[in-house]
């Protein structure tokens, strides 16, 4: 306790005294007048200062009490703080925008409404309120903020619409995102949040058409990842070549030269390609198109179709695949492909060589019951019964894995 605080009860203590002593010795104190736009108040002096008393000792009491007990939360609280000290419209933007970082979003979204109209600059508050409107599911909040942002600052407009085709799509309005997206793309073309978004809602909807026609753009500004980009630019093509292919064969192979250099040797479109080039009869083209991607690249699946169609004479697949030996020679689902295709030449020793070698090579339950299923045709085929049944169970066994 400080020396200030001793002279205040010193003094507190020679009033009480003071009074003390008149009312024992029963002296007249005298009164005090008191005479208020003709009303008036009559006391003794001692009654006077006991009053005043009273009321310090009532008000020490209740800031006790708030201090103690804090019903309403209010000692260093933002409440507290807008009662004790005015705030200006600044600052409580400033908390507010602190609330909105924290998903406070109703108390952020009315705050930065409030105080919005008295800044210079009103458009980040209706941004970000906006944002808070668009989080609790607010479609009218979000829309009535961008449609203020856009009128206090209308050279924004496009960056707005931006802003509004994002909530609209992730509000489920995907046909209000788009119109808007198409009306901006026109307007200002080769944006990269733009295209983005276009991509995002195209591909959900697989809208295929239109995505192809947004690629070149896409692909150019870089506006999605590489991986992603190259799955889509698949999805596509892969939509294209069908649709080529339902025509008829000059469609299909004008649609092939169409391909983009950078897809050229992709295994997947390859294997449709030659895929529909079979459907529509053309074996020998499908053949020399293999031999050609498999010369410069590999594909696991366009080898195992060697194992099922007929691409090409089975002199020449054998004469193919055994050529990819050299480069991939533990493989096992070459291997496999290379004894099915051995046995379509009835070339049963190698074919069981190949098949033995390809059970060694992997440890794929899946291609370990294939292997065994073709062995089992195979002992079949060469009249050894028991030893077919016996590869057969193994097959089952294995295939029954997952």
């Amino acid at each position: 306790m400080n020396w200030r605080r001793w002279l205040w009860w010193l003094f507190l203590l020679a009033v009480v005294a003071g009074v003390a002593y008149l009312l024992v010795q029963q002296v007249n104190p005298g009164y005090v007048l008191v005479y208020v736009g003709g009303y008036s108040f009559e006391t003794t002096l001692v009654g006077l200062l006991l009053a005043v008393l009273g009321l310090w000792l009532a008000w020490k009491l209740l800031l006790w009490l708030l201090r103690t007990l804090n019903p309403l939360q209010l000692r260093n609280t933002r409440l507290f703080r807008r009662f004790a000290k005015p705030i200006d419209p600044v600052a409580r933007s400033q908390l507010a925008m602190q609330d909105l970082l924290l998903g406070q979003w109703s108390q952020a979204y009315r705050t930065l409404l409030e105080c919005a109209p008295a800044l210079s600059n009103p458009q980040a508050n209706y941004f970000a309120a906006a944002f808070a409107a668009f989080q609790q599911g607010d479609a009218n909040g979000w829309r009535y903020c961008l449609q203020q942002a856009e009128q206090s600052n209308g050279q924004t407009r496009d960056g707005v619409n931006s802003l509004r085709a994002l909530f609209a799509a992730h509000s489920g309005d995907a046909k209000q995102a788009l119109a808007i997206l198409h009306d901006l793309n026109r307007a200002l073309p080769n944006q990269p949040w733009v295209l983005r978004q276009l991509f995002e809602l195209c591909r959900a909807q697989q809208d295929w058409q239109t995505l192809a026609t947004l690629l070149p753009a896409i692909e150019k500004t870089q506006s999605v990842p590489a991986l992603l980009l190259q799955q889509v630019q698949e999805q596509v093509f892969s939509h294209q070549l069908t649709q080529a292919a339902n025509e008829n064969e000059k469609a299909l192979r004008q649609q092939w030269k169409q391909l983009p250099k950078t897809l050229n040797h992709n295994g997947v479109l390859y294997g449709l390609y030659i895929q529909h080039l079979l459907k529509l009869g053309q074996e020998s083209d499908a053949a020399s198109q293999l031999a050609v991607f498999l010369k410069q690249g590999w594909s696991d699946a366009l080898v195992a179709l060697l194992g099922h169609g007929n691409v090409g004479t089975a002199p020449q697949q054998l004469a193919l695949l055994e050529a990819c030996l050299s480069k991939q020679p533990h493989n096992p689902l070459l291997l496999l492909t290379l004894g099915r295709v051995a046995m379509r030449n009835q070339l049963w020793r190698k074919a069981q060589d190949y098949l033995t070698a390809g059970l060694q090579a992997t440890n794929s339950p899946q291609l370990q019951g294939q292997l065994n299923a073709e062995l089992a045709t195979l002992a079949k085929q060469l009249g050894d019964s028991a030893k077919s049944v016996e590869y057969l169970q193994q097959a089952v066994a294995l295939l029954a894995q997952k």
